[in-house]
């Protein structure tokens, strides 16, 4: 009766929930008005409602339950007494590759119909090189943990997350969830970043020093936290649409020791930046995007998501690139990036840029992380001569 009554319940959230706010921002408030839930109570049913979504577009014609089950089911590595209730077999094959959950699934009545290039069913949106069936298969399971390690900190990182794995040069790889604030300070130690958003740095590096950066749409200020540390007597402004978005940055470059640096608020979409900021020699355009790329951690947006919205952020991004490139000074860099997959939003902006504006590319990929439970990002840098 107990799992039964869990099982509607998430069912009960899902017809409520409509995908105005973030899952886990709606999950939070819904759990503080339902205070008689545990948190082993929360947990299952934010596993459960999340596991509806994770089968983005693929077996629609599914019940909710069948739905919320089966991504139990592939999210899961664990046997857990809730599938053993509803699905012995579920139970018993919990610890299997996702290859081989899908096999199974499909010899199952409720599998029967299951094609996992159904769960992400944009295919000919994408950009040419993501391999659009790994890309759907890596939203049945949640990704993964990663830090990037600052630096004069790896030796006690590394000795305190022993546990954790190492990809050079600074990256720390551990499964979702892993609390670390009782270990580490994040900002100061570690930051939090996903491993292709770390891969940035490929593209902030240059061959001279540059000596004034402009993080051009900064929210939370992760990327100049980076910049920062590649650089560490660079001359950095930030600047984003809202000045609300800047106090969380204002925070983390407290922790991180980042006390010398300016901050303005400009709508790039409408407005030029102050010519003191376009004057920079390293600018960063992170610009807003359909976070595409990121929704394996979002994986609600699989669900509630429409197709009209690329093009709506391509023309926003069209119009912010128009309001920085024209402005570059001789010998300048713009590295352009999104968390999308869409080419409209990658190699069609890329194109857009570099036809445009007289900049010479130089450097360009889609940064995929699918393969290594991380999200999937783009950029692509340009020089003015």
């Amino acid at each position: 009766m107990k799992y039964d009554n869990q099982l509607r319940h998430a069912v009960k959230i899902l017809d409520i929930y409509q995908g105005d706010m973030p899952l886990h921002t709606w999950l939070k408030d819904y759990f503080r008005l339902n205070k008689q839930m545990g948190s082993r109570d929360r947990k299952l049913l934010s596993a459960l409602v999340y596991g509806f979504y994770r089968l983005g577009h693929a077996a629609r014609g599914l019940s909710a339950e069948e739905r919320c089950l089966a991504g139990l089911f592939f999210a899961g590595d664990q046997p857990n007494e809730l599938l053993a209730y509803f699905n012995a077999e579920y139970n018993t094959r919990v610890g299997l590759s996702l290859d081989e959950k899908v096999a199974f699934f499909q010899t199952q009545p409720s599998g029967a119909d299951f094609r996992v290039t159904d769960v992400f069913p944009w295919k000919d949106q994408l950009s040419a090189d993501i391999d659009h069936a790994s890309f759907c298969l890596s939203f049945l399971r949640q990704p993964d943990l990663f830090l990037r390690i600052r630096p004069g900190h790896e030796r006690q990182v590394r000795e305190r997350l022993n546990q954790a794995a190492f990809i050079p040069p600074f990256t720390l790889r551990l499964p979702n969830g892993t609390r670390i604030d009782d270990v580490l300070t994040p900002d100061r130690e570690v930051v939090v970043q996903d491993y292709s958003s770390q891969r940035i740095a490929e593209f902030l590096q240059l061959s001279s020093a540059p000596q004034f950066f402009w993080d051009a749409c900064a929210a939370s200020g992760g990327k100049s936290i980076l910049t920062y540390d590649l650089y560490p007597h660079l001359d950095i402004t930030v600047s984003d649409l809202r000045q609300t978005i800047l106090v969380n940055l204002r925070r983390r470059f407290s922790e991180a020791g980042i006390k010398k640096y300016r901050a303005f608020v400009v709508d790039l979409v409408r407005d030029y930046p102050p010519d003191a900021a376009a004057n920079a020699d390293l600018i960063l355009a992170d610009v807003p995007c359909t976070g595409s790329g990121t929704w394996g951690r979002t994986p609600e947006d699989l669900w509630f998501f429409d197709p009209a919205k690329i093009g709506q952020y391509a023309d926003r991004q069209q119009r912010i690139v128009a309001h920085i490139a024209p402005r570059m000074a001789p010998g300048a860099c713009l590295v352009y990036s999104t968390c999308s997959v869409f080419k409209k939003e990658n190699e069609d902006m890329a194109a857009f840029i570099r036809d445009n504006f007289g900049l010479r590319q130089d450097k360009m990929e889609n940064l995929k992380g699918y393969d290594l439970r991380g999200d999937t990002l783009f950029a692509a840098r340009y020089v003015r001569d």
